[in-house]
């Protein structure tokens, strides 16, 4: 996509990533415009002043069709609902083509990309391929959904080198160019059905990771996945299935998008093995008097809290519960063996309860603070507290990094 001739271009939302493609667009001598739902209060003022000083131009406190009407391009950011937000409904109006992050910064790059999605498990992945194969080209970037605007490197990147992007099904849903060398599909469980109508449609959303690959092109699957007939029957790529070759599904994905580069199986191991975890996935935070608390916080649905209550082996106090994204939270009842109780908290804490085996003991907590303090009184020595919420984060916090930075800070000031 040729860019030159798109010179008015409109950012919907702006947050860390809106944020990052004003920045970008102004790189580029665009004339810029910002469209936000947030008042201009939740912004530092300073921040505001030195946009508009460079001239662009920002509507905050909703959408309007008047602001954007002139724009060429719409680009959002991926917490834009592409379904239901009327930015989306005002662009098609005006015949304003609407495209995300990652599709816009693939159209101003010649690397080759490799990119990852999944349900469960894509951003330890993505920063571990990272890792790893800059282990064998110096020139390799890191982005996407992972928490790294793609937009805040791409005009780094030159032709040979390598970008590495988590993408959500939230940033494929507007995929028109984008082509990965290498696209990578983890798993599908159900997820985010507050937004999509069932299933089909979520994973339909994931697919378009692989919908302009060619033979050139790379399709790396696990071989159990399901849905796995759809899945292969509209992929052009060559097919590279994975299972378990490293012992865990996710680092033997790692080794088969390694191998395409040269990569050595022994170094796979190598990497793998000493990684020790990222922040808020499973991480272990603190023993207190022979109590764990072990911060999950990035589980936002029931096979991630599943993945947890499967690698704990000591008796378990599970704390969860947030913005129900209208999944099915009686999955996890195989896997309560050794949770003694289950304690909730916020939006979606009666829901969870309904589908939880009647045997299991619960208790709801209004704060974050109430359900840590009370399940450290409960706690025997030998006990792990386990916050692995299963929910989205959105009804009391930003985002599942600050849920789990909250958690981390409570547990710090616990009184022995």
């Amino acid at each position: 996509m040729n860019i030159d001739n798109l010179k008015n271009i409109c950012v919907g939302g702006w947050g860390k990533t809106g944020i990052s493609l004003c920045n970008l667009l102004l790189a580029l001598n665009k004339r810029v415009r910002v469209s936000e739902m947030k008042e201009r209060g939740s912004f530092p003022s300073s921040m505001v002043d030195s946009f508009i000083e460079k001239g662009v131009k920002i509507e905050f406190g909703g959408h309007t069709k008047n602001f954007i009407k002139g724009s060429q391009l719409l680009v959002i950011s991926p917490g834009i609902d592409t379904i239901n937000s009327p930015l989306i409904k005002f662009a098609n109006e005006l015949g304003i083509l609407c495209v995300g992050e990652i599709e816009f910064c693939f159209w101003l790059s010649q690397a080759k990309f490799v990119a990852i999605t999944g349900t469960n498990g894509k951003t330890t992945t993505t920063h571990l391929t990272h890792e790893i194969l800059k282990k064998k080209r110096k020139r390799v970037f890191l982005g996407g959904n992972i928490g790294i605007p793609l937009s805040s490197l791409i005009l780094n990147t030159k032709k040979n080198d390598i970008v590495v992007v988590e993408v959500s099904s939230f940033q494929l849903e507007t995929i028109i160019e984008f082509k990965p060398y290498v696209a990578a599909l983890l798993n599908i469980e159900p997820d985010h059905l507050d937004r999509y109508p069932r299933i089909q449609a979520y994973l339909d959303a994931k697919l378009n990771i692989f919908k302009k690959q060619d033979t050139k092109d790379w399709a790396i699957l696990n071989k159990n996945i399901n849905f796995r007939g759809k899945i292969e029957k509209g992929i052009n790529a060559q097919k590279v299935y994975f299972s378990n070759e490293l012992s865990n599904e996710n680092f033997s994905c790692i080794y088969k998008i390694a191998s395409i580069f040269g990569v050595s199986k022994i170094d796979c191991i190598n990497m793998c093995s000493s990684f020790n975890g990222l922040p808020h996935r499973l991480e272990f935070v603190k023993n207190i008097n022979g109590v764990n608390f072990i911060n999950d916080s990035k589980a936002t649905n029931p096979s991630s809290t599943i993945w947890a209550l499967k690698n704990i082996k000591t008796p378990i106090i599970l704390l969860a519960g947030g913005k129900d994204k209208g999944l099915d939270y009686s999955l996890i009842r195989p896997y309560l063996k050794k949770v003694k109780k289950i304690n909730l908290f916020g939006e979606a804490s009666s829901k969870i309860k309904g589908f939880i085996d009647k045997k299991i003991r619960t208790e709801s907590f209004s704060s974050l603070q109430d359900i840590i303090a009370s399940s450290f009184v409960e706690a025997k020595t030998g006990d792990t507290i386990l916050f692995s919420p299963m929910c989205a984060s959105y009804d009391m916090f930003d985002n599942y990094m600050q849920r789990g930075s909250k958690f981390i800070e409570i547990v710090n000031n616990l009184d022995p």
